[in-house]
């Protein structure tokens, strides 16, 4: 599709560049998570743009009400009670972006992934020749592929169609967008081998919130965590962060617990998160014969899962992002599979232990060699602290996203 070219358009300035977030995420989530501030902080980078109008498909985020008063939350609505992917519903949400970027004049859509929302915003700036610049968080198809493997009898034809068009979708995203930003170097070569222009994608790492640094835990309220759970502060924790699903890999950690215990029999598992997997995970440790060493503490906001980081033992990731960063905030020793991009924040017997993707005998050594020398693991946990402070300072990474919009919305003033 060609854009349609905007007549005397003046280059734009920080008093007038206005800008329309997309994102498939919902704000209501955020805020149970106790994260709202985040968007606060992201969604308008230094109050960049005059304004920033956030879209949800979500008709809970109504309620939502934001600190920063330049970003202004639409809802759209579903034209049918269908799925949000339903063809009727997908033209009525790209009708309703095109007369939310008409009536406030946006100079630019900041697509935050590249699922539903990120399709609707590089359909909308293609129509109305706006730049679209778009986050690209995860390799699709490396998703798909692990919740294949770990539910292969399982797994609907209806499933594999649907993370199949979930594939397409992205590759269509990330060639038509204008400009890609991701948060490793691993996800930039991935965009590359989707066909994205190398020339216009930039590595810019997660930009964590300020108050991430301060790595400030309420002990007592730390203390009366421990006591709903039930667990002894006097014995190791070994701590999983994140979504109890396949394409998460935790199922390969269940396999390395037994072979901890053999070791460190006082070890206590902790597992903060919900999912789809919950149930086989239960009855996977029972079988293993160490579910009382285990705890399935279920989903829990931001301060819960601070407080654990402070005083884990071991962070084991099989597969993660951003939680990798939240345990180096509180030096706490990581161990994880190399896979992904893990290898670009976690250097070997640096900061950290990397092990074999799914070599749950490996992680099991690693866990061990953690617990066993406390000397090794808190170097690892305050060599991967200093390196997060060096060279994941949020406000030289909001900076750094500001000169592309400048960049970028420049460049198109000039072409039209």
């Amino acid at each position: 599709m060609n854009r349609v070219k905007a007549k005397n358009v003046q280059p734009h300035s920080k008093r007038k560049a206005r800008a329309l977030n997309t994102v498939d995420n919902s704000l209501t989530m955020l805020s149970k998570k106790g994260n709202l501030s985040y968007v606060n902080e992201i969604y308008n980078p230094n109050d960049f743009f005059e304004e920033a109008h956030h879209i949800s498909l979500y008709p809970e985020d109504s309620k939502i009400k934001l600190e920063n008063e330049t970003i202004k939350v639409h809802v759209l609505k579903k034209i049918v009670d269908k799925p949000l992917w339903h063809p009727a519903n997908v033209l009525f949400f790209f009708l309703q972006f095109i007369q939310i970027a008409r009536k406030n004049r946006v100079s630019v859509i900041r697509g935050r992934s590249t699922g539903l929302s990120g399709f609707l915003g590089v359909l909308t700036g293609k129509i109305l020749g706006i730049p679209f610049i778009v986050s690209l968080g995860q390799n699709t198809k490396l998703v798909r592929e692990l919740k294949t493997r770990f539910k292969r009898e399982s797994l609907s034809q209806l499933e594999i169609l649907k993370e199949t068009f979930t594939e397409l979708v992205e590759v269509f995203v990330v060639r038509n967008a204008d400009f890609i930003i991701t948060p490793s170097k691993y996800l930039r070569d991935y965009a590359c081998l989707l066909k994205a222009d190398g020339k216009n994608i930039t590595v810019i790492p997660w930009i964590l919130k300020r108050d991430v640094f301060n790595g400030k835990v309420d002990r007592k309220e730390l203390n009366e965590f421990i006591t709903q759970f039930h667990l002894d502060a006097k014995k190791p924790i070994v701590l999983y962060v994140g979504r109890l699903e396949a394409e998460k890999q935790v199922d390969a950690l269940f396999e390395a617990i037994p072979f901890v215990l053999q070791k460190k029999p006082d070890a206590q598992f902790v597992f903060i998160g919900d999912g789809s997997l919950k149930e086989e995970l239960e009855q996977r440790a029972t079988n293993l014969n160490v579910a009382k060493s285990v705890y399935f503490l279920g989903f829990h906001p931001t301060n819960v899962v601070r407080a654990f980081l402070s005083i884990a033992s071991v962070v084991w990731i099989p597969m993660s992002g951003y939680v990798t960063l939240e345990a180096a905030t509180y030096g706490a020793p990581i161990v994880a599979f190399d896979v992904e991009w893990h290898s670009e924040f976690i250097s070997n017997e640096i900061t950290g232990l990397l092990v074999e993707n799914r070599n749950y005998r490996k992680m099991a050594e690693a866990v061990i060699r953690m617990l066993k020398d406390q000397a090794f693991a808190e170097k690892c946990g305050e060599r991967a602290r200093q390196k997060l402070v060096e060279e994941y300072n949020p406000e030289g990474l909001k900076k750094k996203e500001i000169k592309i919009y400048e960049n970028i919305l420049n460049k198109f003033s000039l072409q039209q």
